[in-house]
């Protein structure tokens, strides 16, 4: 595991050095320009290639060893192409003007003095400049052969140790030896600390360095245990009163921002405050770096589990699961994380102590067996079901393109790793099992790392392409599609460094991919990959650069109506893409000549297909023109009542107030009724009733209602509001409220600010608000009173009342 880290973090640095050294290809070639500093590079050439075939032969040096000769001998190789190809565009050159000096002639001497001077001088170049190319080409033949033996031999040892065999953990008699062993082991680390602490000099040192370690563990558990918790409660709790869906994103993301950030801080101090010790016994070496794998595990996991699985907030989860699988998701992505951290404590042991085989299986297999049981955890919480209302009915079966999903792929696959770990363990192919565990966790990892970059590139890309509405998407229906592609390529390296890849299996690819491969006559490469996608996004960025550039800059200085505007701009938005594809296409040097058979194909389908559509085609036209409805009307078609957010040329999508979308063909809206609120103007009519009780003051009533008008922003001052007394109820004095609003569609929103106010000022006037009212009358109440009172007689008296005689009818 730690030679995954170290090779990931091996490619940082060497991206960063790549990028900050853009003068090398030019530096070499300028080392190229004189002949001594030529003839001294093949001689490097030749005593790296020495040294690599003299390993080859001995075959003793170490992995690492070897690892560092073959970039000695791929780096032989990069200079010795740069040379072969600079060399070659020299010879060309040379032969191009040797050529415009025509053929020379058969016979000696019947050519000119001077042209026979050029030809000589000219031969005499490409003389030249063909020599360094033959002995560059000759290294480069022989690093390639170099680098592939290399390659072979390191593959061999790591196969080899990855296939070894050690002693079944299964076998009891391994267990007391490896706990006695590791019992030792940590007597002596104790012992050795003890030293150190009791030591005169290292004491004393130990003793300085204590109250700055006890400073940065009490700054960082404050933070941990005091200041994250309260900043991620105020911080969740915000978005409750936030008005704009912009600002809950915000909220959301400093919430994330601030699960990294302060987990990330208080955990660097603690692990800085150990270090600052430097406490480092002479049995366990590998301390320090396993207290910072410590820290970037579990703030690692901590901060992924709660960016998918989010427990606290199931709006913004990424994976589909109930709340309480949420959070068991979340404890056992932590535990996962402690696993690592343990397999770290366990290579580091390994590296500081000689372990006997039977005592390396059974502790290996201890924490196989441990993440093995979480990962089949893991893996059965995507299929645990949502929690369904009793009302809701029985849960309906799981549809079988749900079984071929890529979570229940992904779930079957931790289910088998889980399982193969778990019996090569038993069988004694530790490094297979820890193989099948370690990087498994790590892919994870990364798989949610990328599953988090998707949706926030997603959702700002098709923000962004989609122009200024929040609910307008963007024409490429393909874009999640191809921003997942993206985020899996870029990905696809660090996945094979998790796998057991060298950096220079990578680079291998690298090459290959920059040089191309041939299908079907075409060569394709990466720069013909990265051509057709950077030219095809940035013609799908011209053209919505340019509707937003047209649709407020150009075209309102124009006669046309809003109809005809909304038609150009769609207009050239498909026009745009289209022509941004086939640009695409053609920049990418791929053939379209087969597009011809497609199109022919496609244009029988299209008669066909043509008079089925062609009514609802003709009225897109008409809608767009024309314009008796736009996106953002609110209107009320074939008994829907929402708000218009798309109109397409076949259809027009409308979002009704339950937040459903109704598909309404567009020749509905031409030949139907319509009824549009917003055609005209925005502004429309509010109608409040509201009921007084009987005797209240009409004047102060009348002027409260007026007043509650004038308080609100959403009415309009003109047309004026107005009371209106509208008659004598059963058990109230009927009045109405009537204003205009600015904008009709806030008129639940309106109303119910208005009631709120009306409410709370009649309270304040002690005006009743009287609910229906009732007299009841009686019959024979001395009849009910004698009733109520005789048992009180007879507790009294202690005998019973005399019955009074009741006569007929009462």
């Amino acid at each position: 595991m730690a030679r995954i880290i170290t090779h990931f973090l091996t490619v940082l640095v060497l991206a960063l050095i790549t990028g900050a050294e853009p003068g090398h290809a030019q530096n070499v070639q300028d080392a190229q320009d004189a002949p001594a500093t030529f003839e001294e590079r093949v001689a490097d050439w030749n005593e790296t290639a020495e040294r690599a075939e003299e390993a080859l032969r001995n075959a003793r040096a170490s992995n690492d060893a070897l690892e560092i000769l073959r970039s000695d001998v791929a780096a032989t190789r990069s200079e010795a192409l740069e040379v072969i190809e600079r060399g070659n565009i020299e010879t060309l050159t040379l032969q191009a003007r040797l050529e415009a000096l025509g053929p020379p002639p058969a016979e000696k001497g019947a050519e000119p003095e001077r042209i026979a001077t050029q030809r000589k001088a000219l031969l005499e170049a490409i003389a030249i400049a063909d020599a360094p190319v033959l002995a560059a080409r000759q290294a480069h033949n022989r690093a390639e052969v170099l680098v592939e033996e290399i390659d072979d031999l390191i593959r061999a040892r790591q196969r080899a140790e990855l296939l070894a065999r050690e002693p079944s953990p299964l076998v009891p008699a391994y267990w007391l030896p490896t706990l006695t062993e590791l019992s030792a082991y940590l007597g002596r680390v104790l012992d050795e600390v003890g030293d150190i602490v009791s030591s005169p000099t290292q004491g004393a040192l130990l003793r300085q360095r204590l109250p700055l370690a006890a400073l940065l563990s009490g700054i960082g558990l404050i933070v941990l245990l005091f200041v994250h918790p309260r900043a991620i409660r105020r911080v969740e709790a915000a978005p409750a009163g936030a008005s704009s869906g912009l600002r809950k994103r915000g909220y959301a993301g400093l919430a994330l921002a601030l699960r990294l950030v302060l987990p990330a801080a208080g955990g660097g101090l603690l692990a800085l405050a150990f270090l600052s010790l430097r406490l480092t016994p002479p049995s366990a070496k590998s301390i320090n770096a396993v207290v910072l794998m410590l820290t970037l595990f579990l703030v690692t996991a901590y901060w992924l589990a709660h960016v998918v699985f989010a427990p606290s907030g199931p709006e913004r989860r990424l994976v589909d699961l109930n709340d309480q699988a949420a959070t068991r998701a979340t404890w056992v992505a932590l535990a996962l994380g402690l696993v690592l951290v343990f397999e770290a404590i366990l290579e580091a042991m390994e590296r500081d102590f000689q372990f006997a085989p039977g005592s390396r299986s059974v502790m290996a297999a201890i924490i196989v067996i441990a993440g093995s049981l979480l990962l089949w955890r893991l893996a059965s919480l995507p299929r645990t079901p949502a929690e369904t209302p009793a009302e809701a009915g029985p849960a309906q079966p799981a549809d079988d393109e749900t079984a071929i999903s890529v979570t229940g792929l992904i779930a079957r696959t931790l289910q088998l790793a889980a399982m193969l770990a778990i019996l090569f363990s038993i069988a004694g192919y530790v490094q297979i099992a820890r193989q099948a565990i370690v990087p498994m966790v790590l892919s994870l990892a990364l798989l949610a790392f990328c599953l988090a970059l998707h949706h926030l590139l997603t959702s700002a890309v098709t923000r962004f392409l989609g122009g200024h509405q929040p609910d307008e998407r963007v024409a490429v229906t393909l874009l999640p599609f191809a921003i997942g592609l993206l985020v899996l390529v870029v990905s696809l390296p660090v996945f094979a460094l998790i796998w057991g890849a060298r950096l220079a299996d990578i680079s291998e690819v690298w090459i290959l991919l920059t040089q191309g491969v041939e299908i079907a006559g075409i060569n394709v490469s990466i720069g013909v990959v990265v051509t057709l996608v950077a030219v095809f996004v940035l013609g799908v960025f011209i053209t919505r650069w340019l509707q937003r550039f047209l649709g407020t800059t150009v075209l309102p200085r124009t006669k046309l109506d809003s109809g005809g505007r909304n038609a150009v701009l769609t207009g050239l938005g498909y026009a745009g893409i289209t022509l941004a594809a086939l640009i695409a296409v053609s920049a990418a040097g791929l053939d379209l000549s087969n597009l011809a058979i497609v199109a022919g194909a496609l244009s029988v389908g299209i008669g066909f297909g043509m008079q089925a559509i062609v009514s609802n085609f003709v009225s897109g036209i008409i809608l767009l023109v024309e314009r008796p409805i736009k996106e953002g009307d609110w209107i009320e078609v074939s008994g829907h009542s929402g708000i218009v957010r798309k109109i397409a040329v076949r259809s027009t999508r409308i979002q009704t107030f339950d937040r459903h979308d109704v598909i309404v063909p567009n020749s509905d809206l031409i030949a139907g009724t319509v009824k549009n609120m917003t055609l005209t103007s925005p502004t429309g009519r509010v109608i409040v009733p509201v009921g007084v009780a009987y005797g209240s003051d009409l004047e102060k009533t009348r002027q409260i209602l007026l007043d509650a008008v004038r308080d609100n922003d959403m009415v309009l001052s003109f047309p004026e509001p107005s009371v209106l007394f509208m008659g004598l109820g059963e058990s109230s004095l009927d009045f109405e409220l009537r204003c205009f609003l600015k904008d009709v569609s806030n008129v639940l929103t309106a109303r119910s600010d208005l009631l709120f106010t009306i409410y709370t000022e009649l309270n304040k006037a002690g005006i009743e608000i009287p609910f229906p009212q009732r007299d009841i009358t009686v019959r024979n109440v001395e009849d009910f009173a004698r009733a109520l009172c005789r048992p009180h007689t007879e507790t009294d008296t202690g005998e019973p009342a005399e019955e009074t005689p009741r006569t007929p009818g009462s």
